[in-house]
């Protein structure tokens, strides 16, 4: 009878998992079934040898919980969190925390090399270490792995990015609300043997991709900052300015007491804030011709709100989303059918475009640019992106995503914020920013730069996907 009973009282719950005992008495004894679940597609050779990742390393450091003081740029170190990291220009000049009153901060303090590892919510965000990343402090969410780069560099991050190893990294991950991993269980992960030939073939192709990575960033910043040095007043102006590339600043909000004739008569003080003001003004006094930029662009617009029907990635069209566009390596985890997009050109991306991120919070993505150039042609992007298409004969599309994503164009973006909860742009006002116009030449001279940084990129993920080939192979043949 209670027999009967139990059976009616589960007969019909679906069931998600099933799992063979004989693997939790023989695992690590975890209750929750998804631990066991394998989503590789496809299989590894019975014959491979396995050992844990602690083998091929020196260590993961975990630094402590800490209180975050944040301070003036002098009196600091830039900091960072787990999900900027991943982005390809990490906000390092963004906000900086205490080096007298931060204990132990030498802990937090990431080094070139180091494969980085996000610990919790987002768990298994993987990325190496840029030069750029050297010296910032990091949060404690994101695990340091220290390793011989010379060996074991190109295959440990390989490994980690991997279907199999971001499979097993993710059955590590506990919590029911937030997940997250700690060092100690990284260390133990599953790892495989493989030939020591292909090893050394996949270290110098990531030792190559994070060569390009650093270059195509110096070219970004060279552009910005050729860009700049045209518009400064003078000599003297310009020797006070450094790092104008890849700022993002922090402003002072002032009482505004007389709002002159000639302003839009906006009610919000950060509109009138001295540090944007004064930015904005070295437009005004340059002698450069200075066009809008709805007057040099074929489009300036944000598409309308669409369905989200999702398929498999042989059917879809990948989905572009703010973050995305920002990313080291975008991951396109969602598409949609094609039959529903492929005719709606407001849609699709293409080449020579810029993508506005209209939406956020200060600090984080709104307000940045992104730039198509080997990347995004021919996704679709999310209603929360801003379209921005360059008249190719007026102006040169790589000087223009220099401008805008540069000190003086973010800031012309940002002063034209709205929304108390969440900052917003409107895409009509972005239209009505005035661009300096250099000639012809200059302007090929500085997209040139930002073109090869593109494709610097593009061939750092060519190179990432040629390691992953080999990983597999040595996986999967006996």
């Amino acid at each position: 009878m209670i027999k009967e009973e139990i059976f009616n009282l589960f007969a019909n719950v679906q069931i998600g998992y099933l799992v063979d005992s004989e693997k939790v008495v023989s695992g690590d004894t975890r209750l929750d079934s998804s631990h066991f679940i394998d989503d590789v597609s496809y299989t590894v050779n019975s014959n491979l040898g396995f050992t844990t990742l602690s083998e091929f390393i020196q260590d993961v450091e975990e630094p402590t919980l800490f209180t975050r003081i944040y301070c003036d740029k002098e009196f600091g170190v830039p900091y960072i969190s787990s999900s900027e990291m991943s982005e390809i220009e990490p906000p390092v000049d963004s906000r900086f925390i205490s080096k007298t009153l931060t204990k132990n901060i030498e802990q937090y303090i990431i080094k070139r090399g180091q494969i980085l590892v996000s610990a919790a919510g987002t768990v298994g965000s993987i990325v190496v270490a840029t030069e750029e990343l050297d010296g910032v402090a990091g949060t404690s969410d994101i695990l340091r792995i220290n390793l011989d780069q010379s060996k074991y560099l190109g295959f440990i991050y390989t490994y980690l990015t991997s279907s199999f190893g971001a499979n097993e990294l993710s059955n590590l991950a506990y919590g029911a609300i937030v997940k997250r991993v700690r060092g100690f269980q990284l260390a133990e992960l599953k790892t495989p043997f493989i030939s020591p030939i292909k090893m050394q073939e996949m270290n110098e192709l990531i030792l190559r991709a994070l060569e390009y990575r650093e270059k195509s960033n110096k070219l970004v910043k060279d552009a910005r900052n050729k860009c700049l040095s045209r518009i400064q007043r003078d000599k003297s102006d310009r020797a006070n300015k450094t790092e104008l590339g890849n700022e993002i600043f922090n402003l002072n909000y002032n009482f505004v007491e007389n709002i002159d004739s000639t302003s839009n008569y906006r009610l919000n003080p950060h509109y009138y804030s001295t540090e944007i003001t004064d930015k904005i003004s070295q437009i005004n006094k340059s002698s450069l011709k200075k066009m809008k930029l709805q007057d040099i662009c074929n489009r300036v617009f944000i598409c309308y709100r669409f369905p989200r029907n999702f398929v498999d990635s042989d059917n879809g069209i990948p989905l572009i989303g703010t973050s995305s566009s920002f990313q080291i390596r975008p991951i396109h985890e969602k598409y949609l059918s094609k039959e529903e997009v492929q005719n709606k050109e407001d849609l699709i991306i293409k080449k020579n475009w810029l993508l506005l991120a209209r939406v956020g919070t200060y600090g984080g993505l709104w307000g940045k640019v992104s730039f198509v150039w080997q990347n995004f042609e021919n996704c679709v992007a999310s209603d929360n992106i801003i379209r921005i298409i360059p008249d190719e004969n007026k102006i040169d599309p790589g000087y223009l995503f220099a401008y805008l994503s540069s000190e003086i164009g973010y800031t012309q973006i940002t002063q034209l914020k709205h929304g108390a909860a969440q900052a917003a742009l409107d895409f009509n006002e972005i239209s009505q920013i005035d661009i300096p116009i250099l000639d012809p030449a200059e302007q090929k001279e500085i997209g040139d730069l930002v073109r090869k940084a593109y494709e610097l990129r593009a061939e750092a993920i060519k190179l990432e996907d040629e390691a992953q080939e080999l990983l597999t192979q040595a996986l999967t043949q006996a």
